[in-house]
């Protein structure tokens, strides 16, 4: 039996949440939330939703930042809504690709409706839909944790591919060696830079061409590193 697909709907008002994962339990989805735009992001990247729902006014990160953070990394199905709409946000909306945009108040009929479109298109009626990143011959697959460089598999550490991910998460940021820290690693390991040096040899060694010329993670001296592919 195909497990069922996770919609995450990111929104800041709690009884529009709940009464669209009603909706969403009633026509045999899976749904996670989240409550502003950072947190939503981050639980994005946790949880590896198939499709995500964006309300444009969130607080911390708002709803179109939202929207490009996620397909500058995955094209996972996108669904916009928000209290109103004119011509510059669904020209916004278009050129992000989203899969939809509706307007609140929200019918269940159109919010159902324009979900089954959307897995019709993205997921041949199943949940095959593949968690993927490709820049510059560099590929990742996130469910299954594969690396390959121009088609040959990359064998990372667990570790390894848990750095790669932080960074290709926040690809274009420069992030120091604290951040990385804690997020990688943890708070118990802050401090420990020379960690955070080792590793980020070890994955050069590993993805790219030339270690000591890399492409694909840059050193930003006196600040960090960033992810430039």
């Amino acid at each position: 039996m195909l497990s069922k697909l996770q919609v995450l709907v990111i929104d800041k008002d709690p009884l529009h949440v709940a009464t669209v994962a009603h909706w969403l339990h009633e026509s045999g989805y899976d749904s996670a939330s989240a409550e502003d735009g950072l947190s939503g992001l981050r639980r994005f990247f946790d949880l590896r939703s198939d499709i995500v729902v964006v309300d444009l006014d969130l607080q911390e990160m708002p709803g179109w930042q939202v929207v490009e953070r996620i397909r500058e990394i995955v094209d996972t199905p996108i669904m916009v809504t928000a209290s109103h709409a004119d011509a510059e946000s669904l020209r916004k909306g278009f050129d992000l690709e989203v899969s939809g945009f509706l307007v609140k108040p929200l019918k269940k009929r159109d919010f159902v409706g324009r979900l089954n479109i959307i897995r019709e298109k993205h997921f041949n009626g199943d949940n095959g839909h593949r968690w993927h990143f490709q820049r510059n011959g560099l590929q990742i697959d996130w469910r299954s944790c594969e690396v390959s460089v121009h088609g040959e598999p990359v064998p990372l550490t667990a570790m390894e591919f848990k750095l790669l991910a932080y960074l290709v998460e926040y690809r274009g940021w420069v992030l120091s060696h604290e951040q990385i820290l804690s997020h990688v690693w943890g708070m118990d390991y802050a401090g420990d830079l020379n960690q955070v040096r080792l590793y980020i040899w070890y994955l050069r060694r590993k993805i790219e061409e030339d270690p000591r010329n890399p492409k694909f993670v840059v050193t930003k001296r006196g600040l960090g590193y960033s992810f430039a592919a």
